[in-house]
């Protein structure tokens, strides 16, 4: 019988009153052509890791509770646009040296599983409206600042009314 398997991702996961500030932004944009992502599924991608059985899950785990960073500011502070895949997302114009580091030193631990890190430069970003037609001019027009004092794996699951993503494990960072 086939093993069980589970669709997982790193991230960073944003409280409440982040949410709120993105909505905020998000509704002062004129509308856009593409569709919204629900805000119960808005995060910034730290590693994807895809398909895993729960046995790889449970070594991610335990070389996710090794990592070590600290808190830090996330300052969300401009858009931009992905052509191919068609999405509009935040993000930061300079990410924090602290988020890249973190985000490296965790590569470096779940490596150690069955996993292997993107050779790609680390792009952190938020997502937030896919299918979006042409190059869309938008600017936000206040900072969204974010306190990042943890980071979550993720179990992406696929419904009836389309993929929810689910926090199945949170770390905190010093």
């Amino acid at each position: 019988m086939k093993e069980r398997k589970i669709r997982l991702f790193f991230s960073l996961w944003p409280n409440e009153m982040v949410r709120n500030q993105i909505a905020a932004a998000l509704n002062s944009f004129p509308s856009t052509n593409g569709r919204v992502v629900p805000r119960y599924n808005w995060h910034m991608t730290l590693h994807f890791i895809g398909n895993t059985t729960f046995e790889e899950k449970s070594c991610l785990d335990r070389q996710a509770k090794k990592v070590r960073a600290s808190a830090f500011e996330l300052k969300i502070d401009q858009t931009g646009h992905f052509k191919k895949p068609g999405v509009l997302w935040l993000g930061c114009d300079k990410p924090p040296q602290v988020l890249l580091d973190f985000q490296r030193h965790l590569g470096r631990e779940i490596s150690r599983c069955e996993y292997k890190p993107e050779a790609r430069p680390y792009s952190p970003h938020l997502t937030v409206v896919r299918k979006i037609i042409g190059k869309p001019e938008l600017k936000l027009k206040q900072k969204i600042c974010w306190y990042v004092d943890k980071f979550v794996l993720i179990e992406s699951e696929s419904g009836s009314d389309g993929v929810r993503y689910k926090v199945i494990e949170e770390y905190g960072l010093d």
